[in-house]
């Protein structure tokens, strides 16, 4: 995210709640995930050595991306830090990002002008030729328009088997560091929640996407 929000021009940009609430959500996940993987790879060697962890990566590429290198993806990994911006990137797209940009969907699209799902008329190739009526023409229909809110309200709305981020009830890691590595990412998340509901407590429109509290832990609609 930190490359994406500069490679846009948003560094300086007032009251971007999505940029501040995800970079900060982004370094918690990225000290977390260093951490962890520091506990296993001590050295760049066992990286370039671990023979698994390269078929992964490769298979990613080939398979997932259709071995496009256009698209950014890795096709191998040198070095422990690669393997850990790879790793937070994955966490943090499947949770932070994909509540921003899913979770809000009903917010923005459920006043149907804001994202109409269709058009019945072409739309005006000259300006200031479009009237109340020709708008109000050219907008959809009420049944459609409800097709269109009704699957924003799904999409939407929080699943029923809802898992906040870093919550792990499958309990992979039985070693102590890794446990207590868990638990501070936890308590991270806990109080960077904290700090988001007392800056919307003073917002008219709450920014609540980045909230871990509201994140789910991974893609799941």
């Amino acid at each position: 995210m930190p490359e994406d929000i500069t490679a846009r021009g948003l560094e300086s940009v007032p009251n971007n709640y999505y940029r501040d609430d995800g970079l900060k959500l982004w370094d918690i996940i990225h000290r977390f995930v260093e951490e962890v993987i520091s506990f296993y790879y001590k050295s760049d060697s066992e990286v370039r050595e671990d023979q698994e962890l390269q078929n992964w990566i490769k298979d990613v590429f080939d398979h997932g991306f259709l071995a496009q290198e256009c698209t950014g993806i890795p096709q191998s990994f040198s070095t422990v830090p690669e393997v850990v911006k790879f790793v937070t990137v994955v966490i943090f797209t499947c949770s932070g990002q994909h509540s921003a940009v899913n979770s809000g969907q009903y917010d923005y699209g459920g006043w149907m002008p804001n994202t109409p799902i269709s058009l019945q008329r072409p739309p005006p190739t000259t300006k200031g030729q479009s009237t109340e009526s020709t708008m109000l023409e050219t907008l959809p229909d009420v049944g459609t328009t409800a097709q269109g809110m009704s699957t924003m309200w799904l999409l939407s709305k929080q699943s029923t088997d809802f898992l906040a981020l870093g919550q792990y009830p499958e309990e992979h890691f039985n070693e102590i560091p890794p446990c207590t590595m868990i638990q501070k990412f936890q308590t991270e998340l806990k109080v960077f929640s904290e700090t988001v509901n007392a800056r919307n407590s003073g917002l008219p429109v709450p920014y609540t996407y980045m909230d871990p509290a509201l994140v789910e832990n991974s893609v799941a609609i």
